[in-house]
């Protein structure tokens, strides 16, 4: 009983890596994203992610570290336009994962891998505050995962969350000199039921809201080179199944480090790793890596 309780926490673990849509509880942020660029832009980013787990860390106990393992290997196709909305810009977005869940062990009891596509991310943004000439962007966002990924209810680890989760999110970026800026968002995420879920998808899984924090420090370089440092950090999730508590949560701190470069005015690579140095709750992410390309059309 004490290993079942965490293969659902094996999935939210791994979800949290990529925060993004179905295979993630919570959307993630890359630096510089709160900036608005022009109305009538459309812009394609594709986003390669790698995370290793290394351990689970119990709300109580010791931690499930010896043959305890998952490796999450994911791909998403993101596609945004840019529009005013009278004299306010908007954006709409969505958000496509694919990948699999691979060598997950915990406490030395294997999990068969998931692999497929994740489920789909619709996204509306609208801009309060866009001030260029101070360098300040406020920017309101709805995200809404639509359960549209793999999952079998027979399986503990799955790549869909079979469950619709709603996600507000305001982000705030301000210059703070010549080539600094700042970033900052914060998030509150609701999770719908899953009727679906425990021992042969008989139980109901729910899940308490989640807080989420972001910040990035930037700077920008000659030559059109950008780096970062940032954190994450997430707090609540308490899960249950027919209303006992699993231990699972969404507790963790990440930090974060970013370069990026538009090779061309319109084409831009960036590269994240990152680290979770606390978890409770889940798998803790020993490493992540992040590679995105971005277009403007």
């Amino acid at each position: 009983m004490r290993i079942a309780r965490y293969f659902a926490a094996a999935l939210a673990g791994a979800m949290n890596v990529t925060g993004l849509c179905g295979v993630a509880q919570a959307t993630e942020l890359e630096p510089h994203e709160v900036v608005a660029v022009p109305p009538g832009t459309t812009v394609f980013l594709a986003y390669g992610l790698y995370g290793h787990h290394d351990k689970i860390t119990p709300v109580s106990g010791p931690d499930l570290e010896d043959g305890t393992n998952l490796d999450l290997n994911l791909g998403i196709a993101r596609l945004a336009h840019y529009f005013n909305v009278g004299d306010t810009l908007a954006l709409v977005e969505v958000l496509q994962p694919f990948g699999s869940l691979d060598h997950a062990r915990v406490a030395g009891t294997r999990l068969r891998r998931s692999a497929g596509l994740g489920d789909t991310i619709l996204a509306a943004v609208a801009w309060p505050i866009n001030d260029a000439k101070r360098q300040r962007y406020l920017a309101f966002t709805v995200y809404l995962t639509v359960p549209t990924g793999k999952y079998d209810k027979n399986e503990p680890l799955n790549l869909g969350g079979n469950r619709m989760v709603y996600n507000p999110q305001l982000g705030l970026s301000q210059g703070i000199g010549k080539g600094w800026s700042v970033d900052v968002s914060a998030d509150m995420i609701f999770y719908g039921a899953n009727n679906d879920a425990g021992a042969g998808g008989t139980q109901r899984l729910t899940q308490a809201e989640t807080v989420q924090i972001q910040a990035f420090l930037n700077h920008a370089w000659p030559g059109g080179v950008s780096t970062s440092i940032g954190y994450q950090g997430l707090r609540g999730g308490k899960q249950r199944l027919d209303g006992i508590d699993t231990g699972n949560r969404t507790n963790f701190n990440e930090v974060r480090f970013v370069a990026s470069k538009f090779l061309t005015p319109k084409f831009q690579l960036l590269g994240e790793v990152n680290h979770q140095f606390d978890a409770t709750g889940g798998f803790r992410q020993d490493f992540g890596f992040l590679m995105r390309a971005l277009y403007v059309f």
